[in-house]
C-alpha cells in the first residue's frame, strides 16, 4: 500500500517551525534542559524527513520495476439492493431521480492477478461457475426547474461454466491506450438496456447461447478525445444482438448476428 510521505514532511515542517533559541538569562540546568529538548526535536525532524526519502525511493524503485499480486479464493454469493424514492422532489420540480436496483451473483471459484508499473498496468480475473442477475431503473423529470424527462432501464441475466477477463493500460495521464478482453465457455445470456431523454437515446438488446464466447476492445485517448473499437465472436452459438447509442459529443453503433459461429462489432466515439 502506498505511504503518504507528505504527512511525514508536514509534521517535520511543523516541528521545525516551532524550534526557538533560549535567549533569556536563567539557570544552567534550564538552559541545558532546553538544549536537550531542542536536540530531540531536531532528531525527530531529521528522522521524519529521512523516512519520507527512504519510503519514496523504495516506492519509485518498486513502481519502475513493476510488481505483481495474485489471489485464489472460494466463490461466494453476493447480493445488493438499492432504493431511492424521490416522489416529493418530482412534485417540487427538483433535479433528483428515483432509482431502483438489485443484483445477485455467485461463483464456485475465483482467481486474479494484477501487474503495475509507472506507465503500464494489467489485471486478469477468472471464475468457475459464474452466475449473474441484475436490473435497474432510474427516472428523472426535471433539470434546473425545466421539464426534462429521462428514463433508464436495464436488465441482464447470464450463466457461464467458465469466465475470464483481462485488461491493460499503457501511457501517461493525457495520452494513453487501453485494451481489454473477456471470454466465457458454456454461456447463456439475455440482456436489454433502454435510455430515453432529450439528450440521449440508447437501445440495446441481446440474447443467445454459446459454447465459446469472447469480446475484445481497444481504446485510444488523446487529450480528452476517445475512440473505442470492440469486436465480439462466438463458436457453437445462436445469438442476436443490436445496439445504438447517441448523446451530446458521443455516438455508438453495433450489431451481431450468428448461428453456429458469430461475429460482431461496436464503435464508440466521444470528444
Amino acid at each position: 500500500m502506498p505511504i503518504d510521505t507528505g504527512i511525514y514532511r508536514d509534521v517535520a515542517l511543523g516541528l521545525a517551525c516551532r524550534r526557538k533559541a533560549f535567549v533569556e538569562n536563567g539557570k544552567y540546568s534550564i538552559v541545558q534542559r532546553h538544549s536537550q529538548i531542542q536536540s530531540l526535536v531536531n532528531g525527530l525532524v531529521n528522522h521524519l524527513n529521512q523516512s519520507a526519502n527512504v519510503y519514496e525511493a523504495a516506492e519509485n524503485n518498486l513502481w519502475n520495476s513493476g510488481y505483481v499480486s495474485t489471489y485464489i479464493q472460494n466463490g461466494s454469493v453476493q447480493t445488493s439492493h438499492y432504493e431511492n424514492w424521490n416522489a416529493i422532489a418530482h412534485l417540487m420540480k427538483q433535479d433528483k431521480k428515483t432509482t431502483l436496483s438489485a443484483s445477485a451473483s455467485w461463483a464456485y471459484k475465483e482467481a486474479g492477478a494484477t501487474f503495475r508499473m509507472r506507465y503500464a498496468s494489467a489485471t486478469a480475473r477468472a471464475k468457475i461457475g459464474d452466475f449473474q442477475v441484475k436490473g435497474s431503473c432510474e427516472i428523472g423529470l426535471w433539470k434546473d426547474k425545466e421539464w426534462d424527462p429521462r428514463l433508464e432501464v436495464s436488465a441482464k441475466a447470464q450463466a457461464s461454466l467458465l469466465s475470464t477477463q483481462v485488461s491493460g493500460r499503457v501511457g501517461t495521464n493525457n495520452v494513453y491506450a487501453t485494451a481489454s478482453a473477456k471470454g466465457s465457455a458454456g454461456t447463456i445470456y439475455a440482456e436489454a438496456t433502454c435510455v430515453l431523454s432529450q439528450n440521449e437515446q440508447t437501445l440495446e438488446a441481446g440474447v443467445g447461447a454459446a459454447a465459446l464466447r469472447g469480446e475484445a476492445s481497444l481504446a485510444f485517448n488523446f487529450f480528452g478525445a476517445r475512440i473505442t473499437l470492440t469486436a465480439e465472436g462466438s463458436i457453437g452459438s445462436a445469438e442476436a444482438k443490436l445496439s445504438y447509442h447517441h448523446k451530446n459529443r458521443e455516438w455508438e453503433f453495433g450489431t451481431k448476428l450468428g448461428f453456429i459461429a458469430g461475429l460482431g462489432f461496436k464503435i464508440n466515439v466521444s470528444y
